[in-house]
């Protein structure tokens, strides 16, 4: 009768192993299965820090307005080029002087009326960033992301 306990007890034993073994590696698959899981789940996309451009400021004769109220007015105006990577500012760097030039025409062309308007100021980098936008050569193309006006002063 001894040695059937010792029998039962050793073949407990052995089932208990078993079985914490069986639980130990279910236990491990799920816990591996969760960390691949959460991990695509968790990855945030890359954030890039934002690239800028500083053009020199210009400084323009602006036309006279319909009513021509507003003769020999001068626009003082700084901006800063906002663009994907550093890939773009070299191209628009390499190509400054047509940037310079694209801008200088356009704003030109601004009555003094509208750019004391929001609605022209805003209407204005709109059109700066579409024409600057634009494919420079046949390797280089440029997306301007924001055309921001850091000074703005019209006399």
């Amino acid at each position: 009768m001894q040695t059937t306990n010792k029998k039962v007890r050793i073949l407990n034993l052995i089932l208990i192993l078993i079985t914490l073994l069986a639980i130990g590696s279910a236990a491990y698959l799920w816990f591996e299965n969760q960390a691949k899981n959460t991990t695509h789940t968790h990855q945030e996309p890359q954030v890039s820090s934002p690239v800028f451009l500083t053009l020199k400021p210009f400084t323009i004769t602006l036309p006279p307005s319909e009513d021509n109220l507003d003769i020999n007015k001068i626009l003082y105006v700084g901006m800063v080029l906002r663009v994907e990577d550093e890939d773009q500012k070299t191209v628009l760097l390499e190509y400054l002087p047509e940037v310079r030039s694209d801008v200088l025409l356009l704003t030109s062309k601004q009555y003094v009326n509208n750019l004391k308007k929001e609605s022209g100021k805003l209407e204005l980098q709109e059109q700066i960033k579409t024409a600057l936008s634009r494919q420079y050569d046949a390797k280089h193309s440029v997306k301007i992301d924001e055309v921001l006006f850091t000074d703005f002063i019209i006399r």
